[in-house]
């Protein structure tokens, strides 16, 4: 009986979060009503509210369900800024997942999901930046990297992903193998 349970409110938040980053594809969170994420996903508000306070704590599942699934796809890798695998593979799964990442990375009302992201990948990069880096500069290096990356990216979903991943990951590493050169003179 739990697990049916469980299994039930797992497919209705699934449903709830689907509703909403469809309607987020058409318009701003702040400009979705409960009641439009209800009509989308033929739910009563009860329901909704059962399992969420509002579209922003709906909003905010979905974005740490993302950060989770996304570092999990990525481990194993080496965060150091010498592998391009890592690169690639953040690419693919961006685009495997194109429509959240439509949203999550390109519409208004999902800045706190780009700096939770931004932030996360910049501290594993950190970790492996070379001890001859001053780290006074450190963080002007990950936030010019950083920012630079995500924007290349959201061009690349805005573009309908109109180059290959490959070619993509490949200019990512060699403009941020570049910055690195410029800062430690290597």
């Amino acid at each position: 009986m739990a697990t049916k349970n469980n299994r039930r409110i797992l497919v209705t938040k699934r449903i709830l979060k689907e509703s909403l980053l469809e309607l987020m594809q058409e318009k701003p969170i702040s400009k979705i009503s409960i009641k439009e994420i209800c009509d989308l996903s033929e739910m009563s508000r009860s329901t909704f509210y059962i399992h969420y306070q509002d579209q922003f704590e709906l909003l905010k599942d979905i974005e740490d369900e993302v950060l989770t699934r996304t570092f999990e796809t990525l481990e194993g890798i080496d965060y150091s800024l010498d592998t391009i695998e890592y690169v690639e593979k953040f690419l693919n799964y961006v685009r495997s997942n194109k429509e959240t990442f439509g949203v999550l990375l390109c519409q208004p009302g999902t800045e706190d999901f780009q700096n939770s992201i931004v932030s996360l990948v910049s501290q594993r990069v950190e970790a492996s930046m070379p001890a001859v880096v001053n780290p006074k500069i450190t963080r002007y290096y990950l936030s010019f990297v950083m920012h630079g990356t995500l924007n290349m990216i959201r061009e690349w979903i805005k573009n309908d992903f109109d180059i290959e991943t490959g070619e993509l990951s490949s200019f990512i590493y060699k403009s941020c193998q570049g910055v690195t050169l410029a800062l430690t003179g290597h």
